[in-house]
């Protein structure tokens, strides 16, 4: 959970900017001794001020007061998730054209916190994935834009130019700096694909769309099929499904597809306590099996729903890395001065009920490391939950006394 503090932060900042910009300082100095309470705006309003006196007095130039007020709002939404943010009135436009095209010219999700710009997921065959990054790179500058300095939306904006595009990319993994080239490119969106390995099949989910649910649907079909649909699946009741890299999406999809695998009540929209929508399966038999799904830090959002309804409904186990840990709905707020704020309104959760707004944690941890220079890594996590489905299932007895 997002800390108190964070958002009495958020509070304030926006609150001071309020008082300023309205001559209402005076509020401050009137404040009552329940308006100091610790999780009060007031507490912090005489330290804000103070540090925006001196910012302005004695930095080595004198910094622009639109500037600093800027960056007062850019770090307050900060400090909520990666996914708010504030867009000052003049940038608007661009960010509404950034925000049509997405990550259709990169196939990558680029978050920013704390400052840093990083990858979440990378989807296969994209220009990103062409250019060579992956999860968890850290990009100092993107086409001459230095991250760190740069809001978010400048950052993104670049990455959502003209098709044909050539960005020079400084990369940071694992503290090593190289620079790469990309290219923005439309690139078709890649298939639900079912293959076999080791007699078991193997679901790769790359997004959650609209059409998604079908496509499941489908390729579940053709598991508990005969042998000549797709040759080499031996096991009709055991099922690997690969959520890494999956992130984004269309969460409603994956209540569709999480329907097919259980029944009953999945989960809900909520939005501090209150819940504003809940998905259902109609599935009357879902599809049973013994389930395998491999997670990394790049699962995210709609795969991190998909998960959880797995995991606590259908008995799936989860192998790899923990999840990103935000699966919300975001919006867009507009401002008096035309400016704009997009934050997660609500949050959506499995048929428990909690907010996911936490990684999901693995039952069996496993990562996936770089193998030597020039030779593809092995997938040491698909290997383990192979394993793990080959094996025999645990007796009820075993069962009982290692929960004792």
């Amino acid at each position: 959970m997002r800390s108190r503090s964070r958002l009495a932060f958020l509070l304030c900042s926006l609150l001071t900017v309020s008082l300023l910009l309205g001559g209402t300082l005076s509020a401050a100095s009137s404040a009552t001794a329940a308006d100091k309470a610790d999780d009060s705006p007031y507490k912090y309003l005489s330290v804000f001020m103070e540090v925006f006196g001196l910012a302005t007095r004695a930095y080595v130039d004198e910094p622009k007061v639109g500037g600093l007020l800027d960056g007062a709002f850019e770090g307050s939404i900060d400090a909520l998730d990666p996914f708010s943010l504030y867009v000052p009135a003049e940038a608007v436009p661009t960010f509404e054209a950034t925000r049509k095209t997405g990550s259709k010219l990169t196939g990558m999700l680029l978050l920013k916190e704390r400052g840093v710009a990083y990858v979440v997921a990378v989807e296969p065959g994209s220009p990103a994935a062409k250019a060579g990054l992956q999860s968890g790179d850290i990009l100092a500058s993107v086409g001459g834009v230095r991250t760190r300095e740069a809001p978010l939306y400048q950052t993104l904006a670049v990455l959502a130019g003209k098709p044909g595009t050539k960005l020079q990319i400084e990369r940071l993994r694992f503290g090593q700096k190289t620079n790469v080239e990309l290219e923005l490119a439309e690139h078709p969106p890649v298939a639900v694909e079912l293959r076999a390995e080791k007699g078991l099949a193997i679901l790769r989910i790359p997004s959650f769309h609209p059409g998604t649910p079908k496509d499941v649907e489908k390729s579940l079909e053709t598991v508990v099929a005969p042998g000549e649909m797709l040759p080499g699946i031996e096991a009709h009741d055991k099922l690997v499904i690969d959520l890494r890299g999956t992130a984004g999406g269309d969460e409603k999809a994956a209540y569709a597809v999480a329907g097919l695998f259980a029944d009953g009540k999945l989960g809900a929209l909520l939005r501090r306590g209150e819940e504003l929508e809940t998905f259902k399966s109609g599935k009357s038999k879902p599809f049973a099996a013994r389930l395998m799904l491999l997670t990394d830090r790049g699962t995210q959002g709609a795969a991190e729903v998909f998960a959880t309804i797995l995991q606590q409904r259908a008995g799936a186990k989860l192998v790899g890395e923990a999840s990103f840990g935000h699966a919300g709905r975001t919006e867009m707020l507009a401002l008096a001065d035309g400016s704009k704020l997009q934050l997660t309104t609500a949050f959506f959760t499995g048929p428990d009920g909690k907010p996911l707004q936490e990684g999901l944690e693995p039952d069996e941890r496993v990562r996936l490391l770089d193998d030597e220079e020039g030779k593809p890594p092995k997938d040491e996590v698909l290997d383990r939950a192979l394993e793990l489905l080959l094996a025999p299932p645990a007796p009820a007895a075993d069962k009982a006394a290692v929960a004792a």
